[in-house]
């Protein structure tokens, strides 16, 4: 699911930027670098504009407002306190901490916030349609930050966690001089980028912040983040001292294993096929419902799971996981190849249709998976792998893909909605798919109390899977390897992603 490159000169790269001292101790004994391997380089800085898991870059740098625990809870950082206001869900409160400063010794303070969170409005990122219903923001007075909603929408706290780019603040000096934010960090966190020793694209240090509020909490003399694409490369480095901490993968998690390392994994994400060209305006024949129901009927499900995730994946048709809100005790979708082609005869393609589709290099190893399935109902899958994933996302947002396949960490119906398969969405929906009995019901939903919104987000999901706006193949499970030098390295189903200002030192 990854990137090759050459290992050999991977590995002499990599030996080279990181100078010796990862993960390494002084004689006093306690750690002085933390080293933590990534898949991509990220495509910014800038915590507003940063995607999915190229957050670690930011992470250091940025203290979010809320903290996302690995229990699922939702605690006190830069803000102390935070609530709704009256009935509705529409007027949100939040109380900041006093006497925080950023890294450039500016001051956090409410009018800081509310620039925050008018610049993430309109930055582009990938949160930009979970803002959408802020209508206005507001200093009530120093320390306190007012929301005021056009529409309700009750999981407000969520978006303000380290998660999230618009939780992470920016200090007001930097906002104004936006153009710095792609290369370099002007976060209220522990760390904060040291561009001399930063080389883009390959790895970025990170030294202490002197201005940080908790002092305790810098751990680390130095944080290097540094990209090497073959997981293989990677494993090695990790196994020799060289990297701490790095994403697993499923090519390499058995070796991991074997190498006495520590690792855990996490159900985060559904992995399939996505269909973007819904009224078939590019691709005709994905225009009928028929066709869509027939590559999902063609999916042997079981066979792809286990020959790509083994132990760590389980067979999916929905866009969230059992268990999980939105989930339909039901079966959408027997492997069934002569149902298939039945329905493609139906809709006129019985000698099938050319389908591009849309890979990146976390993504192709499924495509390829679904385009061997397809070729047994005439569905021809060409593929264009965009490795990076700066590539990849620029590519689906152009909406010239008929179809992409997608690996999206599931979370709150409500919340997947504005990115995923709201018309809204500025980057999974990128033609604008629209169903108004979807958006009726997610309308309702944000504003009717848990147990109603459970009921509204199962009717979603169902709709989704009976239109076949998606063909799911996989529950994927996100994985993390890391030394014994490291302790305190999380990933839950509650909070399923890492966060590298837990961990510590194992001696500490």
């Amino acid at each position: 699911m990854l990137k090759t490159t050459g290992a050999a000169a991977a590995a002499t790269v990599f030996a080279g930027a990181c100078s010796g001292d990862s993960g390494g101790t002084s004689p006093s004994g306690p750690a002085t670098t933390l080293t933590i391997g990534q898949t991509y380089g990220p495509n910014s800085l800038d915590p507003a504009k940063t995607n999915g898991a190229l957050q670690m870059y930011v992470w250091p740098a940025y203290e979010p407002l809320v903290y996302w625990a690995p229990d699922g809870s939702l605690q006190p950082r830069l803000a102390t306190s935070w609530k709704y206001v009256g009935t509705g869900n529409t007027r949100f409160e939040m109380t900041l901490r006093p006497g925080v400063k950023f890294s450039d010794g500016s001051p956090l303070n409410a009018e800081v916030v509310k620039a925050n969170i008018e610049y993430a409005k309109q930055a582009g990122g990938e949160i930009v349609p979970l803002l959408a219903p802020i209508a206005s923001v507001e200093a009530v007075d120093e320390l306190t930050v007012g929301l005021s909603l056009s529409e309700p929408f009750p999981l407000l706290p969520t978006l303000f966690t380290q998660s999230r780019g618009s939780g992470r603040p920016i200090s007001g000096e930097a906002l104004r001089r936006p153009e710095k934010l792609a290369t370099e960090s002007f976060g209220a966190g522990p760390y904060m980028l040291d561009p001399a020793a930063t080389v883009a694209n390959d790895h970025y240090a990170y030294v202490p912040n002197p201005h940080y509020w908790d002092t305790a909490s810098v751990r680390y003399e130095k944080v290097v983040v540094k990209i090497l694409p073959n997981p293989n490369t990677a494993l090695a480095a990790l196994k020799t001292g060289q990297v701490d901490v790095m994403p697993g993968s499923p090519t390499t998690i058995e070796a991991a294993k074997a190498a006495g390392l520590d690792v855990r994994h996490a159900p985060v994400s559904f992995s399939g096929l996505a269909f973007a060209d819904r009224t078939g305006d590019l691709v005709p024949a994905l225009g009928d419902v028929r066709v869509r129901q027939a590559i999902n009927h063609a999916l042997d499900r079981e066979k792809i799971t286990k020959g790509l995730f083994g132990e760590y994946g389980a067979p999916a048709q929905q866009i969230v996981a059992p268990g999980m809100d939105g989930y339909n005790d039901t079966t959408f979708y027997n492997y069934d190849v002569a149902r298939a082609r039945q329905l493609m005869a139906e809709a006129g393609y019985a000698d099938g249709f050319d389908l591009p589709v849309l890979t990146s290099a976390n993504t192709n190893l499924m495509g390829q998976a679904i385009a061997d399935e397809l070729r047994q109902i005439g569905v021809r899958v060409r593929i264009s792998n965009q490795a990076e994933a700066a590539n990849y996302l620029k590519e689906m947002a152009t909406g010239k893909f008929a179809a992409y396949v997608i690996g999206y960490g599931m979370n709150q119906v409500v919340l997947m909605g504005p990115n995923l398969f709201l018309p809204k969405s500025v980057q999974f929906n990128p033609r604008k798919s629209s169903d108004r009995q979807i958006e009726a019901w997610y309308q309702q939903a944000l504003a009717v109390d848990d147990a109603a919104r459970g009921e509204l987000t199962k009717k979603i999901v169902a709709r989704l899977a009976e239109q076949a706006w998606f063909a799911p193949v996989t529950y994927t499970s996100a994985s993390v390897y890391s030394r014994s030098t490291v302790s305190d390295v999380q990933i839950t189903a509650q909070r399923p992603s890492l966060y590298p200002l837990e961990w510590k030192p194992a001696t500490a």
